[in-house]
């Protein structure tokens, strides 16, 4: 029953080895390429191929197929198997052997040749039994190494996110610039022809004319910018996708953007400091940094380890044996001062990781400032344009009921219509350095 129970065991140990290799034949085909590994199409993405694409379906999209979270995922498959090495180092290690000796000679010339034939083999099990701490220490920080790891994943996606929302809104406002611009350019057009036709009648001069046609031309290069700015933001959009070849994206208006009016940097600073992922992966680390000045210290003590060996040897039906157990303990007696190297090299690190946590510290709050203030100016600059807008509407309605009665002319006419696009420009601009603000903050706090 017992050497059933071992030849399963040992088969079981044999098929997860070949299975571990067929997994790995398989990542090295070209076919066998994951979400990240390769530039995805957007017929795969799954997402819709006409009609308006909600953010939501972008950023679930960007997730599947971001080159960086596939790495930054793979780094957590990576700092897991480190973890199960450094489990692994009071796990005794096993060796084993087997093999035939043939002998043949001839020792004089009247002497028969010989032949003579014997099987071997021989198995050792290997197992630390002390270290002082080493193994200890190295398991703990393969642990923190695999924390640092997974918050690694999170400052992934909470970047691509930012990048997805921040792409989204630069479209809503080139394209909405865009329509600005195109308005502006038609009024100008339409001024030009009056001028044209009241020229021709003798009721102004060849300036006014000349005048008209510089500022339609002026007009209409700043509507082509406009729309270049479009196709801009599109591939802009594109690359935080991770995709090629996307149609010509309608982004759904789903407002439904978190706002953080009424929280100041230093509110906004509590939230990141148990929020915000990069913060969380360089305490992580930090702490890591400390657990390998541990190593490094149990490092100066000796190891105390146990190996068991056993030979034999099977000869004419006669088996030969021996079996030798011994218990080691390794130092090293001189190293040229490398061990006391490693110790300050190890505090040297630390120092850096914590140095790292608070230069992260400092800039995540600095930013907070930052990203606060330009959400009020973005607020008060909103709300001023508003209510310029509304006047310039105003001045418009007033301007065409004085037209429509002969007291306007066209230029003035023209001028408010003007006036008015100008105003709508700046509503879309401020509207949208609002956003910006807004998701630059739900970034910075990892939200």
């Amino acid at each position: 029953m017992k050497t059933t129970r071992n030849m399963l065991l040992v088969a079981a140990l044999c098929a997860a080895g070949c299975a571990t290799v067929r997994e790995a034949r398989e990542a090295q085909k070209e076919d066998s390429r994951l979400n990240g590994e390769k530039v995805a199409t957007y017929a795969e993405t799954g997402l819709p191929p006409d009609g308006a694409v909600t953010m939501a379906q972008l950023e679930a999209a960007a997730l599947t197929n971001s080159p960086v979270i596939l790495q930054a995922r793979q780094a957590v498959i990576a700092a897991q198997i480190a973890v199960r090495d450094a489990k692994a180092a009071y796990l005794p290690a096993i060796d084993a052997a087997a093999g035939y000796t043939y002998q043949a000679a001839k020792v004089s010339p009247d002497a028969d040749s010989t032949h003579d034939g014997a099987w071997g083999g021989s198995a050792s099990l290997t197992m630390l039994a002390y270290d002082f701490g080493k193994s200890r220490a190295a398991k703990r920080k393969a642990v923190l190494d695999l924390i640092a790891a997974e918050r690694g994943v999170r400052t992934a996606e909470n970047a691509t996110l930012y990048a997805i929302r921040a792409a989204c809104y630069e479209l809503r406002r080139d394209i909405e610039l865009r329509d600005v611009a195109a308005e502006t350019a038609a009024v100008y057009a339409e001024h030009l022809q009056q001028m044209k036709d009241r020229h021709e009648v003798g009721a102004v001069n060849s300036y006014a004319v000349s005048k008209a046609a510089v500022d339609w031309a002026q007009s209409a290069l700043t509507a082509v910018t406009a729309s270049n700015a479009v196709l801009t933001a599109r591939a802009a959009l594109n690359a935080a996708l991770s995709i090629e070849g996307a149609p010509e994206l309608t982004v759904a208006d789903d407002e439904g953007i978190r706002t953080y009016e009424g929280l100041s940097a230093d509110d906004l600073m509590e939230i990141a400091r148990t929020n915000a992922p990069a913060l969380a992966s360089l305490r992580a680390s930090a702490e890591g940094a400390s657990r390998y000045v541990d190593y490094t210290v149990a490092n100066l003590y000796p190891s105390l380890g146990v190996s068991i060996q056993y030979q034999a040897t099977y000869d004419e039906s006669i088996l030969l044996w021996q079996l030798v157990g011994a218990g080691q303990l390794t130092q090293s007696v001189f190293c040229g001062g490398r061990k006391k190297r490693m110790i300050e090299a190890a505090v040297a690190q630390l120092r850096i990781a914590r140095s790292k946590v608070a230069q992260e510290e400092l800039s995540l709050h600095n930013s907070l400032i930052t990203a606060v203030l330009a959400s009020i100016r973005a607020q008060q600059q909103l709300k001023v344009a508003i209510e310029s807008r509304d006047l310039a509407e105003e001045n418009l309605r007033i301007v065409d009921e004085r037209y429509s009665v002969g007291k306007a002319s066209e230029l003035e006419r023209s001028d408010a219509q003007v006036a008015l696009s100008s105003a709508k420009a700046t509503v879309v601009s401020a509207k949208y350095d609002y956003y910006d603000s807004q998701i630059l903050i739900s970034r910075l706090i990892g939200e």
